[in-house]
């Protein structure tokens, strides 16, 4: 981002979300030619960084490393020539309280077309994932399971973690089946459901059996049925998913704080304007904003279709598994999903092939 649209960016996002740090002050070497981004995690906070830099001269990294907003008291980091790409290796020793934990990335400077955009831009790619196996003896069943632990910088129990259960025995972890969010919390493993907890620097995997057996999670692949659910829309009315049984139904998991799912508004609306009379519909479910804000953004862009609200985490996005902001799953008319993914989607062409294509 160019340093007006960090701050922009800032405006929107910075007072939703308690964990994000903004920058608080810039090096004086910067020239006009630094960029600014986000998500380097550490700590379970977020925080900003800095490029500056060319092609020609390579490129200098101020990264906010020890979390307070200010770029000038982290030592800068050049990156070097590595397969013909800029390439930074990261390698750092945290500590958490009375625990020390290794943290290791690797970034990667390249040109890439964004969401939103038509051509490249310059990016910097993060490889901060590690992952940590091990085998779990679990009564009842036959031979030991297979489990991974998936976490980032040096950190493993954060709700976006994983942990993959090789359920079906074949050695492999299936993505729509066998991967569990760490906020999901619960698994089934032969006749018995168990609560599962992770270990905040993946030392261990914690199963505590229950008594109440859990229902099998959806699947949410294609073909499969939408797990239904009731909401409130915001004037008070009752609502469930299956009284939208017949039409096709585009799921919106968007915030007005989302830069993403600010600019998808507009599209959104000519998709609605588009189909509806051949029997489309949206749900929105927003996140992370006051009723107040919300309103006013409906208002704003003239959205005119079924919108309710819940905490960040809530019922609906736990169902759906949302991880990101925006997320959609589009639902046929026989109450199966039909297509799911975030803002690169090509939301068109998805709903009018559910709709016939026509």
């Amino acid at each position: 981002m160019t340093a007006a649209e960090y701050q922009r960016f800032v405006d929107l996002m910075g007072r939703a979300s308690p964990d994000f740090v903004p920058i608080t002050r810039k090096p004086d070497a910067l020239t006009s030619q630094a960029v600014f981004g986000i998500d380097l995690s550490l700590r379970g906070k977020i925080m900003s960084w800095a490029l500056d830099g060319d092609e020609s001269a390579g490129y200098v990294l101020y990264a906010d490393w020890n979390g307070n907003g200010d770029l000038t008291d982290d030592p800068p980091m050049r990156f070097e020539r590595e397969d013909g790409q800029y390439a930074l290796r990261v390698q750092r020793q945290e500590r958490d309280g009375d625990v020390a934990y290794p943290v290791s990335m690797r970034l990667v400077l390249d040109r890439v077309v964004p969401p939103t955009k038509t051509e490249k831009q310059l990016a910097l790619k993060m490889y901060n994932r590690t992952t940590r196996d091990g085998q779990l003896v679990v009564p009842g069943v036959s031979k030991p399971v297979g489990f991974r632990l998936t976490g980032s910088s040096g950190r493993y129990a954060q709700p976006f973690h994983s942990v993959a259960f090789d359920l079906n025995g074949n050695g492999s972890f299936e993505t729509d089946t066998e991967v569990f969010r760490v906020s999901e919390k619960y698994v089934n493993l032969g006749d018995i459901s168990y609560e599962f907890s992770v270990d905040p620097y993946g030392r261990s995997l914690t199963l505590t059996p229950l008594i109440e057996h859990k229902t099998v999670r959806a699947a949410l692949t294609p073909g499969s049925m939408a797990p239904g659910f009731a909401y409130t829309d915001l004037a008070g009315r009752p609502h469930t998913l299956s009284e939208h049984r017949g039409t096709v139904v585009l799921l919106d998991f968007w915030g007005a704080w989302c830069a993403p799912c600010v600019e998808a508004a507009p599209k959104l609306v000519a998709l609605y304007d588009t189909y509806r009379e051949r029997g489309f519909e949206i749900v929105g479910i927003d996140t992370l904003d006051t009723r107040e804000k919300v309103s006013a953004f409906i208002a704003e862009h003239k959205m005119a279709w079924a919108q309710t609200m819940e905490p960040e985490k809530g019922p609906i996005q736990t169902l759906y598994r949302v991880n990101g902001f925006p997320t959609y799953f589009i639902i046929g008319r026989d109450g199966t999903i039909v297509a799911a993914g975030t803002g690169n989607t090509d939301l068109d062409r998805e709903v009018r092939a559910a709709l016939g294509g026509r």
